[in-house]
């Protein structure tokens, strides 16, 4: 970051974007091929979100090549942006966009071309740490398993599988994600997750821990080379669980909180994945945004819960709407979680539908 001085806040994300984000290898190696608008079949372009990303993945799992475009290869636009002054379009099914290139999953030329331009060493890092994993019962291992997947999937909507290091792994637990992973590529080891990072050139490891002295501030998201996860499932509550990973102590501690509390900021592994990435890449450092923007309908009602407790005070048993208006500003929170959220709190709502500005 030292080298980003004297550019303003969104020049200097837009440039860790730039740095740290590998689709834009794939974007630059468009443009050097002088690619405009890409074709693929309809199979790699289902689903939401972006289809250069998707791309991007396919090529570095399962390799492909990109080709010149037949004259007359026509497609609907799904997707442009601009990128260094040109735009680059993503065009599939039925419409009247011409491509000048198309995907294909033959062959291996865009893994190894891809491979090339990325970095040795993968920054930011996202590890998960297992070594509490013999403490949990069945079927919270289960869902830990499924959370790690879900991490998974989280990070390649913005990165890909080397970001991701699963640590503290015993042989028996390596195979046992493994055949649930199905990747090669992630980072598996049964050293602890912060002396992994420390080896694979980390600097600054961040570990997320709920009962940490300090909050994650915005410049720490942005900076840290590696975050840590504690890999616990605790449907049995398991209080300073995350104080008992045996780890080296090479992290600093942070909290992740929403407005100065950590109730209603999400808890599963996958959500804590998302929120620091979208925090990253997304909002900037702002990690108000990135948590309402991931947290579930039940994170929100909880923080509304808390908000509603602290607002009546034991005194009070009926909620104004005015109440769910302010809230509304910075929760996802719709009128009938508010209403579950009151009745929650030992109150009720006041009669009749909100009435908000539109501001809100």
């Amino acid at each position: 970051m030292k080298a980003m001085t004297g550019l303003t806040v969104a020049d200097r994300c837009q440039l860790l974007r730039w740095r740290e984000m590998p689709r834009h290898r794939l974007l630059d190696l468009l443009l050097e091929r002088g690619y405009g608008m890409v074709a693929s079949r309809a199979w790699l372009s289902r689903g939401q979100g972006d289809p250069f990303q998707r791309l991007l993945i396919q090529g570095l799992l399962r390799g492909g090549s990109i080709h010149a475009a037949e004259p007359g290869l026509r497609g609907g636009l799904r997707w442009l942006e601009r990128y260094h002054g040109k735009m680059l379009g993503f065009v599939q099914g039925p419409g009247g966009v011409e491509a000048d290139a198309y995907y294909t999953a033959q062959g291996s030329q865009l893994r190894s071309l891809l491979l090339e331009r990325l970095p040795p060493l993968p920054r930011p890092l996202m590890a998960l740490d297992f070594s509490l994993l013999p403490e949990h019962l069945p079927e919270e291992a289960s869902s830990l398993r499924r959370q790690t997947g879900a991490v998974l999937g989280a990070v390649r909507r913005y990165l890909w599988d080397r970001h991701l290091v699963l640590g503290s792994l015993e042989p028996g637990a390596l195979q046992w994600l493994r055949a649930f992973l199905g990747s090669p590529h992630v980072y598996a080891t049964p050293l602890p997750a912060d002396e992994a990072l420390t080896l694979l050139g980390a600097k600054r490891i961040i570990l997320l821990d709920p009962s940490a002295d300090k909050p994650l501030a915005p410049s720490e998201v942005l900076e840290a080379d590696a975050f840590i996860l504690g890999a616990i499932v605790d449907r049995v509550p398991r209080p300073g669980a995350t104080r008992r990973l045996r780890l080296m102590g090479v992290y600093e501690p942070r909290r992740l909180e929403l407005r100065g509390s950590i109730h209603g900021v999400p808890t599963r592994l996958n959500m804590l994945a998302e929120t620091l990435l979208a925090a990253r890449y997304q909002y900037c450092g702002d990690l108000e945004k990135a948590i309402t923007s991931v947290m579930s309908p039940r994170d929100a009602r909880w923080r509304a819960y808390i908000e509603i407790s602290r607002w009546l005070r034991g005194r009070r048993t009926r909620v104004p709407w005015s109440l769910y208006c302010s809230l509304r500003r910075w929760l996802p929170l719709s009128p009938r979680d508010f209403i579950r959220a009151a009745r929650m709190a030992g109150a009720e709502t006041e009669p009749g539908p909100p009435r908000c500005p539109e501001q809100d």
